[in-house]
């Protein structure tokens, strides 16, 4: 068999596993959507339950503690005392009713500003996520303009047929084969990848959900104080 007709069935080989490769990729490129799919579901979730327990739940609470304190000191000033010892046993209530809410609002400071620190650690790693991003858009336009060249080179007779050998076919038949091996090799280990991504946001979604589950609880549960805080200010002035 000559160079030819064994570069003709080596040809024929590898376009059955180019169409072979041609669907795991486009399949990988399907799955790849879907997960990101997923996960900007998952993004905007995270966002929906940090406004709904930051903004709202936590406005809440803070104004329940405020007007907890404002009944306090009410219950307080209305006690009508008889001694010194009396008096003295308003005052100091007074003081730990101001160091307990001291107290709470700087062990919140605390949790604020540890939270704060993990959110500038998260906005540190989304900065170097759009810097992967941005250098993915080059690496496309640099592979286009590659292309380019390819297209433009055949268009002015640089490459064509007639310049061709059986051993510059041969070398690239053999190139091909090589970068087949490699792609081969790639869509496996992108398979692999999306399947354990999938799996990592499905289990994201459903803690997800049952953080907004547990949210709305907390609503129901702070507002059941403010009933009560309610009900305490009607007995002071009633």
């Amino acid at each position: 068999m000559g160079n030819s007709e064994q570069n003709k069935k080596a040809i024929a080989e590898n376009r059955k596993r180019i169409f072979s490769l041609d669907a795991e990729v486009m399949t990988n490129k399907t799955l790849i959507y879907a997960s990101r799919s997923m996960i900007e579901e998952n993004r905007l979730m995270i966002l929906s339950n940090y406004s709904a327990a930051f903004m709202g739940n936590r406005q809440i609470a803070n104004n329940n503690t405020d007007e907890i304190f404002e009944n306090r000191h009410a219950i307080l000033d209305n006690v009508d005392t008889q001694s010194d010892v009396e008096e003295n046993f308003v005052s100091s209530q007074k003081n730990k009713a101001s160091l307990d809410f001291l107290q709470h609002r700087s062990q919140l400071n605390s949790a604020v500003l540890e939270i704060s620190e993990k959110m500038a650690t998260i906005n540190a790693a989304l900065i170097d996520v759009n810097r992967a991003i941005m250098e993915s858009n080059q690496a496309i336009v640099d592979f286009n303009s590659g292309q380019i060249a390819v297209n433009s080179a055949l268009l002015s007779g640089d490459l064509q047929p007639s310049k061709a050998t059986p051993e510059s076919n041969a070398e690239t038949i053999e190139n091909n084969t090589k970068m087949m091996a490699d792609l081969e090799k790639r869509v496996a280990d992108n398979r692999e990848k999306m399947e354990s991504l999938v799996n990592t946001s499905e289990a994201n979604a459903q803690a997800l959900a049952d953080n907004k589950k547990a949210i709305g609880e907390r609503r129901g549960a702070m507002l059941a104080n403010r009933n009560q805080i309610m009900a305490n200010k009607d007995k002071i002035f009633g």
